[in-house]
């Protein structure tokens, strides 16, 4: 029951949100990693950033190789303009990039997030990147995280997590590879500089010995991403407490809400819930 009411919610978004189309190719693009299972999700997310802009915005999609060619139509129906990258182009692309890089390769076949660390950077035209997951959803224009993306802005900025969830503790981290890693670093919203994602420095990271028996936890891109604001020239901050990711926090009191695996359901039943019903209460 709970599936069929989550889909329900998802259909009636899908209806009657507005379509805009992205007319600016120069504006910044927000990078959003996509899959079968939760593409709907992406769609109403990024549509969601539109109808409280009243524009669109450029997005790139990013398929993790389970986007089909009926589930790109619908992502073009609704997100007409958008850049959706197939993951079997992107291998192509991708692997010629990472042939310096044998560790970067085998790390990107073993673990689809490692896209995020990968993909987004060599897909992005830009020196500033906007990061997102599909399961953020937005209740106020995010206007801080497109300030972000202003090339004049030098810090790696991010989503404040309930906790540290790397794949060992930070003080493990330095003892081992001599790097301070901030705190509570969550890579699900992110905006960095293009710069600062050292393939080197990663491929190196990668055949470190510590390293190894996290090479299948799920962890480990938000890890390197963390590594990688630690040791970067530029200052790292957090969003404003308004982006927290948090289990407890009401969509009335949050810009957004990051529905992690733990709280997934509640994308749809607290948050596409309360929007639905905002809505009417102002038509």
């Amino acid at each position: 029951m709970r599936l069929i009411g989550r889909k329900q919610l998802r259909q009636k978004m899908l209806r009657d949100m507005l379509i805009f189309r992205n007319e600016d190719p120069n504006q910044p693009g927000i990078h959003i990693l996509i899959c079968k299972r939760d593409h709907e999700m992406a769609i109403i997310s990024a549509m969601m950033i539109n109808y409280l802009g009243n524009k669109g915005h450029k997005f790139i999609f990013h398929d993790d190789g389970s986007i089909d060619d009926q589930i790109e139509t619908k992502i073009n129906t609704y997100l007409p303009g958008i850049k959706l990258i197939r993951r079997k182009i992107a291998d192509k692309i991708i692997e010629q990039a990472l042939l310096p890089f044998p560790a970067m390769m085998k790390f990107r076949r073993k673990q689809v997030l490692a896209m995020k660390l990968i993909d987004v950077p060599l897909f992005s035209g830009h020196e500033r990147i906007g990061y997102m997951d599909s399961d953020i959803l937005f209740f106020q224009y995010p206007a801080e995280f497109f300030r972000s993306l202003n090339e004049k802005t030098e810090s790696n900025i991010f989503n404040k997590d309930i906790a540290n969830a790397y794949v060992t503790n930070p003080d493990n981290i330095y003892a081992a590879l001599g790097i301070k890693i901030p705190s509570k670093i969550n890579s699900g919203l992110w905006a960095m500089n293009r710069k600062d994602f050292d393939f080197e420095r990663i491929e190196s990271w990668l055949k470190q010995s510590f390293l190894f028996p996290y090479l299948s936890d799920y962890r480990l891109e938000q890890t390197i991403c963390a590594m990688l604001a630690g040791t970067s020239d530029a200052k790292t901050e957090h969003f404003p407490t308004g982006y927290d990711v948090s289990f407890e926090k009401y969509p009335e009191a949050s810009i957004c809400k990051h529905y992690v695996g733990r709280i997934r359901y509640g994308y749809e039943l607290e948050g596409l819930d309360y929007i639905i019903k905002q809505k009417n209460r102002t038509h």
